[in-house]
Order: C-alpha cells, then sequence, then structure tokens
C-alpha cells in the first residue's frame, strides 16, 4: 500500500516539475526574471521554514554560525544565480531544449566532485560524453514551432542553469551530515529572498512603467502553482516518496521530468517538437540512466547522476546515516 502511494506521489511531482517549464514560462510573459524569483520565494521561504518546524519539532530548526558562510554560498548559487536563469531559459528559449540542457545537472555535479578530489568512475565521463551528443540532437533539430524569444541566449542560459545546480550539491553536502535536506532549502531560500526582493525592487523594470493594474490571473496563477505546487507539494512529497522507496527507486520519475515538461508544452500548445529532438532527448535520458543504475551505489559521479530534484535521502541517525544530498525544485 506504501509503495503504490508512494509511486503515485513521486510520478505526480514528475509531471508538476515537468508543467512548471510551460507555466513558469506563463508568468514570464507579464514579469521579468528578477521580479518573478522574488515574489515567488517572498512565499515559499517562509512556508518551507513552516514545514522545517512541523517536521522537526525536536529542538532548533536553526543553523549553526560555523555553517552560514556555506549556507549564503548556497543561496547565492542555489536560489539566486540558479533561479534566475532557469528563469531565463525559459523565457527565451524552448521547453524541450531548457529541460533537455537542465537535465545535465547531475554530470556538471560529479565534475565539480572531481575538481575537489571525490573520485569520479570513468563510465560517468563516458555517459556525460554520451549525452552531450543527444544535446546536440536537441538544439540542431529545433522545430519552428512555439515561441523562442532568443533561443542561443536562452540555451546559454539553460547550460548555466546546469552548471550552478551541478554545483549546488557540492556546496551543501558538508551540511547535510548535521541537517535535513529540508532545513538547508529552507534557510537557503530565506537568504535568497532576503536578496531577491530588495533588489528587484531596485533593479526591475516593470517597476519603471506606469502599469500598476497588478497581476493578470494567469500570472496569479503561475506564482500560485510555483510555490504551492513545485516547491511546497513538490518537496513534501519528493522527501515522502524517497523515504518509502529509496533514491534509486526513484531516479525514474526524475528522468521522466524532461519527458512531461516537452509533452505539456505540446498539449498546451507552446510548443512543437521533432523527430530529431525526440531522439537526442532519448539519447540524454539513457545516458543519465546508464550512468545511475549500472554503478549508483559506487562513488559521487554515480550517486549523482540524476535530476536536481532527486538529490536527498531519508533522515536516519546521525552515526549511521550515509552522505545526503539535496533535494532540489524547479
Amino acid at each position: 500500500m506504501r509503495l503504490d502511494r508512494a509511486t503515485w506521489l513521486l510520478a505526480s511531482v514528475s509531471l508538476v516539475w515537468g508543467a512548471s517549464y510551460t507555466v513558469t514560462g506563463w508568468g514570464l510573459r507579464e514579469l521579468d526574471v528578477l521580479r518573478y524569483n522574488a515574489i515567488r520565494f517572498a512565499f515559499a521561504a517562509p512556508l518551507l521554514l513552516a514545514l522545517v518546524l512541523l517536521r522537526e519539532r525536536r529542538g532548533s530548526i536553526g543553523i549553526a554560525r560555523r555553517w552560514w558562510p556555506r549556507l549564503v554560498l548556497s543561496a547565492a548559487v542555489g536560489i539566486v544565480a540558479y533561479q534566475l536563469t532557469f528563469s531565463a531559459a525559459v523565457a527565451l528559449t524552448t521547453v524541450t531544449e531548457s529541460a533537455i540542457l537542465i537535465a545535465l545537472s547531475p554530470f556538471c555535479t560529479a565534475l565539480f566532485a572531481m575538481l575537489t578530489g571525490e573520485p569520479v568512475r570513468r563510465t560517468v565521463l563516458v555517459s556525460a560524453v554520451i549525452a552531450m551528443v543527444g544535446v546536440v540532437l536537441v538544439v540542431v533539430g529545433r522545430g519552428t514551432g512555439g515561441v523562442a524569444h532568443n533561443r542561443p541566449l536562452g540555451d546559454l542560459a539553460a547550460v548555466a542553469a546546469a552548471l550552478l545546480w551541478g554545483a549546488y550539491p557540492v556546496i551543501t553536502r558538508p551540511m547535510l551530515g548535521a541537517y535535513s535536506p529540508l532545513r538547508v532549502t529552507a534557510w537557503a531560500s530565506l537568504l535568497g529572498t532576503a536578496f531577491l526582493v530588495p533588489i528587484s525592487l531596485a533593479l526591475s523594470p516593470l517597476l519603471q512603467t506606469e502599469r500598476h493594474t497588478g497581476l493578470s490571473a494567469l500570472t496569479a496563477w503561475s506564482l500560485a502553482f510555483s510555490v504551492l505546487a513545485v516547491t511546497i507539494y513538490g518537496l513534501v512529497a519528493w522527501y515522502w516518496g524517497v523515504q518509502r522507496v529509496g533514491s534509486t527507486q526513484t531516479m525514474v520519475f526524475m528522468f521522466a521530468v524532461p519527458v512531461a515538461a516537452s509533452a505539456f508544452a505540446v498539449l498546451a500548445g507552446a510548443e512543437h517538437i521533432t523527430a530529431l529532438q525526440v531522439i537526442g532527448g532519448a539519447i540524454v535520458l539513457s545516458a543519465l540512466a546508464f550512468s545511475r543504475f549500472k554503478f549508483g551505489s559506487g562513488s559521487v559521479g554515480q550517486r549523482e547522476a540524476a535530476s536536481p530534484q532527486s538529490r536527498t535521502t531519508p533522515i536516519r541517525p546521525k552515526r549511521t546515516r550515509p552522505r545526503r544530498s539535496i533535494s532540489g525544485f524547479r
């Protein structure tokens, strides 16, 4: 019974995170990326902290002072920089291209781990090369359908997002021996909000226009979906599911996110995909699956060969808990 419920929940999270590419794009028709994310995290961060308070009722829910420099860096990379580049990619290029490119972030994690001295198997590097072949096919095979304001710049933003999200678990990993991924994510979100809100008030081009009539219903719905469905429901359901079926079994749902993103965009009439893009996407997902499942219990390279949202494991007693990786959200 539990497994069945977890399966349905994890599948729903894949659909929600896949749909977020298109839904975020709807909100970015009216708002710039800075203001959109400032509003989103101004609502999401307090709710995440409230969830931490509900789930971790024993003792303090804070972060020790010695971890704050790393926490600030985590917020700068994983909340501010990543979310802005992710939103820019969604706004400038197609959903299919942005989803496939950002799905490369686990290989970026393996690269950063290798640069910091952690072992990475050659198989992971070979899988990364194969995945890049798929990326080339996705980009070269782009169709004429859909709205893409600046595809080259959007693709660069997606690559930057993959690099940033690849670095995020490497930065946060040392903190996860002491704190749950949800607590680290909540505090990083709060710090990111403290930067995004004042900067958006000062720099957002939208505030310099004469339009002060409030947000449209579509933009408000996009923001509500990003806060409640993508961030709150997605994180809670994902943690619950991983704790019950394990991280390895949940990886298949992460590989489904780019597929769900493309399918939702097509069903919503936002874009059309080509056969070459389907082949390229299949190559990327196959490379990710191969690097994860064939050598999933090995070094960091294999453990991180999954989508950003997959980076979490159940909370166990400190002395028996394996090294965890942080969970993320779109």
